[in-house]
């Protein structure tokens, strides 16, 4: 069989009807047995109008190259027009995202993505998209603005023309739009011609396009699609045949989408007239036979296209493809699959482990690294330049990991916590944000940050606890020695040293005036001895027990001496064990001792960081103490202190406690001797190094887990360097 003739006609809308419609027919009278339509035909809708209808007319075979034919449906080798919007909507589930941001400027690229919006609603994994419209010019300044500033949002789907969007996504770069936390899904895959400095012209698509060579856009985490492997053999042994067989110049790897539909169209139109015999050629204004034929065999006969494998359904659609999801984080390597049959997202475990290494080394990477000064974490010296367990445990896994870094302190000098508008503040914020790519300090591990950011495994345990000044001891004055006793004791004891001293005088008088005579056995007058001023001063002397040259004589008054010397002994030997203690051991009374105590009272005021973990710990407390402390912290202004050194502070010079983290206390009451810590632990928690969300250099879950956080255990301690 003869080669099959091709004519190449250059047609105008600017051409009248009758000449489009000779130069058609004279085609098909020199043998033209296919019509194809060109992939872009925008401002000669007229002209390929004309052609179509000629088609139908004659019966002869017309296929389109383009996506969407403006005029009544036609054969084409394309996806469904939806099967972009249903395969990122899918790739959005898959990833449980929340919320997105569609990028659009013509009001057909937002009906594209109708049933990406509609599909968000409807569970599992259900999300919501915000649109963005972007004004009729080059400068997206504005528009990124918005979604960086006001929408707060970092997953972009972008559905624009390729060589708009790869405008977009460099205006982003220079806006610090493209670190590890946003992500951009890039819709169009029909590609974008380019010229090269001898003015040839080739055709490339986002998946086979160059990106590396393009400012910015390297740094840029994207996810596109494409309709074929282009790590596979049978695109590879295609490719090989194109350069050899045809001038057709192609990019570095993979065959561009046009290209490869081209192609599949042009194969299958010839296997189709191939099949059958033609014997006569078409004619305008007769119905060509062997046209059903061949449109016959164009359906029936599957065909191992590079666009994928080829079937149709009844309607005339192409049906069971599969669009190639390929995400960029170093270079575009395939991530799943998409297929029209399941419309769900279908990912090879050999292609996540085998792009598994390169997305967690950090070799040879420059990483911004956010700090908040906190001695003894991070401290910074007379040069300006940096110190500090921290500091010295980042040295360390830099050089495990070999990766160069530079050092930022946070801007607004907050750990960060969540504002009332929703949005993070401090270096939470930051890593959100994409401002760095690590947060080392004191950061502490909570759940609300947990959410947000990632975070390694803990480098140091810890807990709350409560910071107050040592109390004053008291000087000593000219009454301690009545300490022992408490003043009803004293005031007992002098009024028994009254009574028995008056009691001896009144029963000395009628008993002592009398003695008996050891010879006779008479009693004899002798002179009372136990006056009033003798009967007090024989009392004391037994008190003080001191000797005495006065001796009841009587029976009664030597019973009364007996009991007034046992309470003596007993009393004196009270005394003076509690006056060695007193004098040895000088008591340190606390007014609190827990956190109980602090809650229970109001003389002491007691507050913590602002914006920091020990604060948000106190706010979701649902102990009915710390509610009760948060009640009067959140209540009473000026509790809460913008730095620990503010706090300390505030502890020496007043009746104010300060609530805060066990390693920075312990720290504080090692260099002040002023200072001593209350009660045990508040709560249990750790430090650890942040990440943002989804970062590349901690994938959760992974058979590896992250390099950092495979070396942060292996970290020698530092702590008695920083902390003694």
């Amino acid at each position: 069989m003869a080669p099959f003739p091709l004519f190449l006609l250059l047609l105008s809308s600017l051409f009248p009807r009758v000449i489009v419609y000779k130069i058609v027919c004279n085609c098909l009278a020199l043998g033209a047995s296919a019509i194809i339509l060109p992939e872009q035909y925008e401002g000669h809708l007229a002209a390929a109008a004309i052609v179509q209808s000629i088609a139908d007319t004659t019966n002869v075979p017309c296929v389109s190259l383009h996506l969407s034919p403006p005029t009544r449906p036609s054969t084409h080798l394309h996806p469904h027009l939806n099967a972009k919007s249903l395969a990122v909507a899918a790739f959005i589930k898959r990833e449980k995202w929340k919320d997105v941001v569609v990028v659009f400027e013509e009001a057909d690229e937002l009906l594209e993505v109708t049933d990406m919006i509609t599909a968000g609603h409807f569970d599992p994994d259900s999300f919501s998209s915000q649109l963005v419209r972007l004004k009729h010019g080059d400068d997206y300044g504005n528009e990124l603005k918005h979604i960086k500033n006001k929408l707060d949002r970092y997953r972009i789907v972008i559905n624009i023309p390729l060589p708009r969007a790869l405008h977009f996504l460099e205006q982003a770069a220079n806006m610090s739009m493209c670190g590890v936390l946003y992500h951009y899904v890039v819709m169009d895959m029909v590609g974008l011609q380019t010229t090269n400095a001898t003015k040839t012209t080739k055709i490339q698509d986002l998946v086979t396009v160059d990106i590396d060579s393009m400012r910015g856009i390297a740094d840029c985490n994207i996810t596109s699609f494409g309709v074929h492997d282009v790590n596979s053999e049978f695109v590879e042994d295609m490719r090989q045949e194109i350069v050899h067989k045809s001038s057709i110049r192609l990019p570095k790897k993979g065959i561009p989408y046009t290209t490869s539909i081209w192609i599949d169209t042009l194969r299958l139109l010839i296997r189709s007239m191939k099949s059958i015999h033609i014997w006569e050629e078409p004619r305008c204004g007769d119905t060509w036979k062997a046209g059903s034929d061949i449109k016959k065999k164009f359906f029936e006969t599957p065909l191992n296209g590079i666009s994928g494998d080829l079937y149709w359904a009844p309607s005339g659609e192409r049906s069971n493809y599969t669009l190639h999801v390929y995400r960029r984080k170093l270079t575009f390597q395939k991530f799943a699959e998409w297929s029209s049959r399941t419309r769900r997202i279908a990912s090879s475990e050999a292609v996540v482990i085998a792009n598994s290494s390169e997305k967690l080394t950090l070799e040879g990477k420059h990483l911004k690294i956010s700090v908040y000064l906190e001695a003894p974490f991070v401290m910074m010296t007379s040069n300006g330049s940096y110190e500090g367990y921290c500091i010295d445990l980042l040295h360390k896994i830099a050089n495990i990991l070999k990766f160069t870094y530079t050092i930022q302190k946070v801007r607004d000098n907050a750990y960060g916590s969540k504002e009332s508008n929703g949005k993070w503040s401090g270096m939470v914020g930051e890593l959100q944000r994409g401002d760095a790519d690590l947060a080392v300090a004191s950061l502490t591990i909570s759940y609300g940050r947990s959410e947000v950011i990632d975070f390694t495994v803990p480098y140091m345990h810890l807990g709350i606890s409560i910071l107050f000044k040592k109390p004053r001891i008291t000087d000593s004055d000219w009454f301690k020695f009545m300490d022992p006793l408490s003043t009803q004791v004293w005031i007992m004891t002098f009024a028994s040293y009254f009574v028995v001293s008056v009691a001896i005088w009144i029963i000395a008088n009628p008993y002592e005036q009398f003695e008996r005579d050891e010879d006779n056995g008479q009693y004899k007058p002798v002179d009372n001895q136990f006056s009033l001023r003798n009967s007090f001063w024989f009392t004391v002397c037994s008190l003080m027990q001191q000797g005495s040259e006065l001796c009841p004589r009587a029976a009664s008054t030597r019973l009364l001496t007996a009991i007034w010397w046992f309470f003596a002994l007993i009393l004196i030997s009270s005394y003076t064990a509690n006056l060695a203690a007193v004098l040895t051991t000088r008591r340190m009374e606390t007014p609190i001792e827990n956190a109980d105590d602090l809650a229970g009272q109001t003389k002491i005021k007691y507050g913590t960081l602002g914006r920091g973990s020990t604060m948000s710990f106190f706010n979701e407390s649902k102990i009915e103490t710390y509610e009760r402390m948060w009640q009067l912290m959140s209540g009473t202004p000026g509790l809460f202190v913008q730095s620990s050194k503010e706090g300390i502070a505030r502890v020496k010079s007043s009746d104010y406690a300060y609530l805060m983290e066990s390693s920075m206390l312990e720290y504080a009451v090692e260099r002040d001797c002023e200072l001593m810590q209350i009660g045990g632990l508040i709560d249990q928690k750790g430090y650890g190094i942040g990440l943002p969300k989804g970062s590349p250099y901690r994938e959760k879950p992974s058979p590896a887990q992250s390099q950092v956080i495979r070396h942060v255990n292996v970290i020698p301690t530092f702590k008695f360097e920083f902390f003694k």
